[in-house]
């Protein structure tokens, strides 16, 4: 063990050889994009080509996504605009073949196999309360007990005729 260390510190680069190399220089070429990191949650392989196939007329993107694959049952979604990435944020939970899929935002500082999926949205129902309770504060108060509360741009959605709604 001893001779592999003493043949190792004496090993050393030519000028030649040291070429440098940063990729904060070469990082930005390509145009802007954003992508949703997704955790397809079954045991089944994934389709990548059916997965797209099935998304585009449902998610609507006024520009065109792609999908590549990572592994592990993770997909990258590559939105050419913003706008299209927090829609299909917004619009949570998606489902593919009966299974859920746990979307995040993914801005390529960690691999994808390092990334914890840990939440899903959820649209819950809340029936039986007095009228008096049926407002948007309630809505909010009682959704925030079952966890973090997705904003909602119309709060008048939140209570639909007798139950209230709200994105959890």
């Amino acid at each position: 063990m001893e001779e592999i260390l003493y043949d190792w510190k004496k090993l050393s680069l030519t000028d030649e050889e040291d070429v440098k190399f940063s990729l904060s220089k070469s990082k930005n070429l390509r145009s802007k994009e954003y992508v949703l990191d997704a955790k397809f949650l079954t045991k089944r392989a994934l389709n990548v080509e059916a997965i797209g196939r099935t998304f585009k007329p449902l998610w609507r993107a006024k520009k065109d996504f792609k999908v590549r694959e990572v592994g592990n049952h993770i997909l990258l979604f590559v939105f050419e605009l913003e706008s299209d990435a927090d829609w299909v944020l917004a619009n949570e939970p998606w489902t593919f073949d009966k299974h859920a899929v746990l979307l995040q935002r993914f801005d390529g500082s960690t691999p994808s196999r390092y990334l914890r999926f840990t939440k899903l949205k959820f649209w819950v129902q809340l029936h039986g309360l007095p009228m008096r309770f049926l407002d948007s504060e309630t809505t909010i108060e009682l959704g925030e007990t079952l966890g973090q509360v997705s904003p909602c741009e119309n709060p008048s959605e939140l209570v639909v005729g007798e139950f209230l709604r709200v994105h959890v």
